[in-house]
Order: structure tokens, then sequence, then C-alpha cells
């Protein structure tokens, strides 16, 4: 599987190239920060009622799922094929559980069931999607799905984060700070024990780049696309 480690990105450059990546169809496990931070509404949600927080870029994401204030957390994102939406949220939440263990951290899934267009922030609440760490929410995810193929946007909070009031950050629960550099290797190391395959190191192909940068001005910098809803 491709691996690429994009580091910190601007709000509409992360979206963009994410779906660049699921229209190559490329099997790719991506990971990237936010710079500028990023405040991203689910594809379903109404952007009247989500204002962003001041200095958040606010851009709607091709995924579904709540509201998210990208800030201090490292963002997973796995285009894959064959697999059903299911199979898809057990297998990367196993994938962060068992990166999380490694930090002594202890994690189980919610139980509430999933909307496509819940109301509000993401971490103001939890589903059977999610996964939990001291009785509040540490990881959320949403998917888009095409064809074979799907995205899947998944929110590791590794900071405090007063835009996500639900949510528990790993520096929280450890009580100090953590590399991102650190649990990014943990779940690269993971994924590659979940998925059973060799991740190999790699940059987007000189297409999806250029197809990325075309979706930045079409959709991700566009209001018509940010408040279609």
């Amino acid at each position: 599987m491709r691996l690429i480690r994009s580091g910190p990105g601007a709000p509409p450059d992360n979206l963009a190239l994410d779906e660049a990546l699921l229209r190559s169809g490329k099997e790719t496990l991506r990971l990237y920060a936010w710079d500028p931070p990023g405040y991203s509404i689910g594809y379903f949600q109404q952007a009247a009622t989500l204002p962003a927080p001041q200095d958040f870029v606010r851009v709607r994401r091709p995924t579904g799922g709540g509201a998210i204030a990208h800030h201090g957390e490292l963002t997973v994102a796995w285009i894959g094929r064959h697999c059903s939406v299911d199979r898809a949220y057990d297998r990367i939440n196993e994938i962060i559980r068992n990166a999380l263990a490694v930090f002594g951290i202890d994690t189980h899934a919610g139980t509430a069931l999933p909307k496509a267009a819940p109301d509000g922030l993401c971490f103001d609440a939890h589903t059977s999607y999610d996964l939990l760490a001291g009785g509040k929410k540490i990881f959320g995810s949403a998917q888009r799905r095409g064809g074979d193929r799907f995205l899947l946007h998944g929110s590791l909070v590794l900071k405090p984060n007063r835009f996500a009031q639900g949510a528990v950050s790993l520096e929280e629960l450890l009580g100090h700070p953590v590399a991102y550099n650190e649990v990014e290797q943990a779940v690269i190391d993971s994924a590659t024990k979940s998925l059973r395959t060799a991740m190999s190191a790699e940059q987007p192909e000189a297409s999806e780049w250029a197809h990325a940068k075309t979706l930045v001005q079409e959709r991700y910098t566009n209001d018509a696309w940010t408040l279609r809803r």
C-alpha cells in the first residue's frame, strides 16, 4: 500500500488532494495535519448553522459526519477498495486502537447509531463507529463511497482542543505531550500489521497533484461548494 506522510497543509489543499486520490483509486494511507487550522463541515451538513471559529478556515469535506475543528490532531485519509462500510470502520478502528495501545491507552467503541448528517460538531457526540477513551471520544471517522472505492477520513485528537469539548486528547490521557511524529509512526506500524501489507513511502503522482489543484479552485475555495447546503 502507498504511504503518504504529508505533514501540515492548508485546509483546501488537504481535502482536494484526498478527493484526487480517491478518484485515482490507488490504495493509499495518507497522514497529515492542518496549518492554518481547518473547520471542516460534513458533506451533508447545513453550512449556515456551522460558522467557523476565528482563525479557522471553513471547508466542506467530501465525507459525511459532523463538523470538526482541526487543531492538534493527526488526520488519517485511507483510500481503499472492495471493502464494505462497516468493515472499513472496523479496520480503521483496529488500527487506531492498536496504535493507542502502544501508549498504554485503552479504547472502546461508542454505542449510538450513526447518522449521515448529524447536527453540530463531530466530537460533541459519539456513535458505534467512533473510539472512546475515559468516557470521551478520541477518534472519529467518516466515509465517502464511489463504486468499489472509498475514502475514509479519521481524526485522532493529540492535544486539548477548546472547540472540541466532547473530545479527550492523547495528551490529556497521558498527562504529557506526545510528538506528532511518534503517534504517526505508531499508526503506520499498526496499519502495516492490521492490513497485512507493506507500506511504500511515496508522494502523489503528478496527475493527482494536478487534479487536486483543479479541485481547490472548483470546490474547496469556492463558496458554491462550501455553502451548497
